[in-house]
């Protein structure tokens, strides 16, 4: 009894070890564990030029980009069902959450969902490119002011009334001067492409973009934030060929205040979509 005792003990210290300790693995069964078992409790950091360190795992889902590129394959598996199915490395998935140092991704919106080291995708050039936005905080409300006390003053005694003085005569109206004639507004700088927002002398490329923004076409920045509308050469996407500019705007990032770049795609006098001119990712 004492010998099956033992050897129920140390079956159940193996597999403790099997499944809390990944690199333990190796000794007990020979075989290394996967890439994502090694990263699933290591802390990652995001590093981008002089800013403060991030952890990875405290961006919240806002913050990070939908989609990622995975570099190698991914199993992903449904856990009400138990199938599996195998993502191959070089596709564009659907970006879930972040546990660790892995990366949760999805084929779209099923639910398969699978795990893969965050360094194996594209995610850090993504933020690189487009470091996180924080959302502007709302002012606190003011406080409301309390009603002055009045203190109530006797009514004054009446007077008498004085006596009518005498008419005098009416002077002759001043002569109405001529209205100042308005000043012109100044035009764009010559020799670039830049316009302000809202200016007279915007070409087609720029109306189109101040139209979309003003439409609501994207959640991404508002009509106020644009700083400059640049006109740009023509590109062809996906074996279509449209006009192309940039709108460059401000937005509170957590590295500060940052002017960031979004580029519009133009068909027939509209914008098509908005996409980051880095990534080429569409912008929501």
């Amino acid at each position: 009894m004492k010998l099956l005792f033992n050897i129920f003990g140390l079956a159940a210290a193996g597999y403790l070890g099997y499944m809390v300790e990944p690199n333990l693995r190796l000794q007990l069964t020979g075989h290394e564990p996967s890439a994502a078992e090694q990263a699933r409790d290591k802390k990652v950091v995001l590093q981008i030029s002089d800013a403060p360190q991030i952890d990875l795992a405290s961006l919240k889902p806002e913050q990070l980009p939908q989609t990622v590129l995975i570099k190698s394959d991914v199993s992903v598996i449904d856990s009400a069902s138990g199938m599996k199915m195998l993502m191959q490395a070089g596709n564009r998935v659907k970006l879930v959450r972040i546990e660790g140092g892995n990366v949760v991704v999805s084929p779209g919106e099923g639910p398969y969902t699978g795990q893969i080291p965050a360094l194996e995708t594209d995610l850090f050039q993504q933020l690189a490119a487009n470091p996180p936005t924080t959302a502007p905080q709302p002012p606190p409300p003011a406080p409301e002011a309390e009603p002055a006390v009045t203190k109530e003053e006797p009514a004054p005694a009446p007077e008498a009334a004085p006596e009518p003085a005498p008419a005098a005569e009416p002077e002759p109206a001043p002569a109405a001067e001529p209205a100042p004639l308005p000043l012109p507004e100044p035009s764009a700088a010559p020799g670039g492409d830049m316009a302000p927002a809202g200016s007279a002398e915007a070409g087609p490329v720029v109306i189109a973009m101040q139209e979309s923004i003003k439409a609501g076409q994207i959640k991404e920045f508002t009509f106020e934030q644009v700083q400059e509308w640049k006109e740009e050469a023509e590109e062809t996407v996906d074996g279509d060929k449209f006009q192309t500019g940039t709108a460059s705007y401000q937005a509170e990032t957590i590295f500060g205040n940052k002017v960031i770049k979004a580029k519009a795609l133009i068909k027939g006098g509209k914008v098509q979509r908005w996409i980051w001119p880095t990534s080429g990712m569409e912008i929501k």
